[in-house]
């Protein structure tokens, strides 16, 4: 046999590196090709009846994430280990938004990874592939409109849903190619300070939470300054750990000082308590509540943030129905509050958005139909001069009006009472002197009353649904927005003619009727609210359920 040259040998050589090339290279790209028929099959055979599955389990996204297959031809979307990383990531800091990484297919994610990303067949790694996609399109809508839809646990809450952008397929194209996922999902969540603040609270309390919590405060029927008790330093110790006690300050003085009464007060504050610094048994109940019970708390109104946080106007009027306040809020700043009474826990005040347009003066109130039949109509089957006591006046339907002595009262009821009842302008009216008005369909307006003591109240809901407002003319000025021209002189003068006097706003201003129960304020004071028409539970309840997903 003859001996090969050396040329020879690097050809031979040559020819089967490249053959080895070629086989790699042909190997490859099989791989992928194959990757993206086994999508291409998926997104297919489900996309018309919006079963599109993967792991045995019907997606999320039926929208956006066929849209998203088909517009870059099926192709495998996360095969860069940095947008992978970027994700996984993300989605575990969910937890630090109040939600729950689970909920975004972290154990079937895990499982497939687990074997290793190069090692996996192309059924497995498109189903992979699918799984990174759905849970990106989920955790964005939880963080943009929220994962939670209150309308559907309890009615009395009808704000609009934020709408997610039209073109968000685009937009996960251009993110993972840049590899800027990170930002582009921080972009999503609410930019709005409180949103912030709270988030980093919740961290705050969590990681007291996992060195045992507070210290307990034990039962007291009341301690207040100058006292001296070994109670006290249980209280001392317990402040300290909440922040609402310097740092500096002594935890074995069993004095009731000066600067104790100040924490004491600074946390009724924050708990919406009467801050007269004694510790009676309801500021201990509030000290008392589980650290656990505050982070639920914390979660369910960072959920409520995510509802309608996202693009506040610059200028708006906020009733928290919980706080039993109402706050002008302009350019982030507050520039005007005042406290308000809402409805009774089974007449409650809804929560919905709307725009304030006027201002009556010298208002009449026109009963509605439920109080007409439920409260005033048994009052005059027993008295027929009632309405002349409270200054009321009865009308038939076209607006005639009518002598209620001529009226048979007892052949009436609540199902058949064919009259109108009106109370006239003054300072009995139980309008009081002024309303605000955006018109709706639930009828619910801010309004002045003549029961002024009832402000006083630690616990405010009170009314049939509207909300009574203490400032009447703070709120009308800071409306008017021009106290040279409306002042209090001006505001006397329309009062004293006794007529009813419409005035437009010069400029409408949103109205937000919601319900906060925790919160921060922009120098970072975190408060506490009691749940006053029982929502929270049910927003917690349903945070901590996990999204089920259809099996196939």
């Amino acid at each position: 046999m003859l001996k090969k040259t050396n040329r020879q040998v690097k050809i031979t050589k040559f020819s089967f590196s490249l053959i080895f090339f070629i086989l790699i290279a042909t190997f490859s790209s099989f791989t992928e090709e194959s990757v993206q028929d086994v999508i291409r099959k998926k997104v297919s055979e489900g996309m018309d009846t919006k079963t599109v599955s993967a792991d045995g389990i019907i997606l999320f996204s039926q929208n956006v994430l066929p849209r998203f297959y088909t517009n870059r031809d099926y192709r495998p979307a996360w095969t860069d280990a940095k947008n992978r990383n970027q994700l996984i990531e993300a989605l575990k800091l969910s937890y630090d938004e109040g939600l729950n990484p689970s909920d975004y297919h972290q154990k079937r994610i895990e499982k497939y990874l687990s074997k290793g990303y190069k090692k996996l067949s192309p059924e497995e790694a498109a189903t992979l592939d699918m799984l990174f996609t759905d849970a990106l399109m989920l955790y964005a809508s939880h963080l943009v409109s929220g994962k939670v839809e209150q309308s559907e646990i309890r009615k009395g809450w009808e704000l609009e849903r934020n709408k997610r952008p039209d073109n968000i397929d685009s937009l996960l194209e251009v993110t993972l190619k840049k590899h800027d996922l990170k930002w582009q999902l921080e972009a999503l969540k609410p930019q709005h300070y409180f949103y912030m603040l709270l988030k980093n609270k919740l961290k705050d309390f969590r990681a007291q939470a996992e060195k045992g919590g507070w210290p307990k405060v034990p039962s007291v029927d009341k301690l207040e300054k100058g006292m001296e008790d070994d109670k006290v330093i249980a209280v001392r110790k317990y402040l300290k750990a909440t922040g609402d006690l310097p740092e500096s300050a002594s935890v074995t003085d069993p004095k009731f000082d000066d600067e104790l009464e100040t924490a004491v007060k600074t946390f009724q504050k924050r708990h919406f308590l009467t801050a007269d610094g004694v510790i009676g048994k309801g500021t201990v109940a509030q000290m008392n509540v589980p650290i656990e019970d505050r982070i639920g708390q914390m979660r369910v109104n960072l959920e409520r943030s995510r509802w309608v946080l996202h693009h506040p106007e610059d200028d708006y009027l906020l009733v928290n129905i919980a706080g039993f306040y109402v706050k002008r809020i302009t350019n982030n700043q507050n520039v005007f509050t005042s406290r308000v009474i809402v409805g009774k826990y089974n007449k409650s005040t809804p929560i919905f958005k709307d725009t304030m347009e006027y201002i009556e003066l010298n208002p009449t109130w026109t009963l509605p139909y439920s109080i007409a039949t439920h409260e005033t109509l048994p009052r005059l089957k027993k008295d027929p001069g009632y309405l002349a006591a409270k200054h009321m006046i009865i009308m038939d339907r076209s607006g005639k009006k009518l002598n209620p002595k001529s009226i048979d009262f007892s052949k009436y009821s609540t199902s058949n009472f064919p009259f109108i009842i009106r109370q006239e302008a003054g300072p009995w009216n139980a309008l009081g002197q002024v309303k605000f008005m955006f018109p709706n369909k639930h009828a619910i307006y801010l309004h002045d009353t003549p029961s002024r003591n009832l402000f006083n109240a630690q616990d405010r809901a009170f009314s049939h649904g509207c909300i009574r407002t203490e400032d009447k003319w703070g709120l009308m000025i800071s409306l008017m927005g021009d106290p040279e021209v409306w002042n209090m002189d001006k505001i006397n003068s329309i009062l004293k003619t006794g007529k009813t006097t419409r005035i437009s706003l010069p400029k409408p201003v949103p109205i937000y009727l919601l319900y906060w129960t925790s919160g921060v304020n922009r120098d970072n004071y975190l408060y506490f609210i009691k749940d006053v028409y029982k929502r929270d539970p049910a927003v917690l309840k349903a945070l901590d359920t996990p999204v089920r997903f259809k099996t196939i």
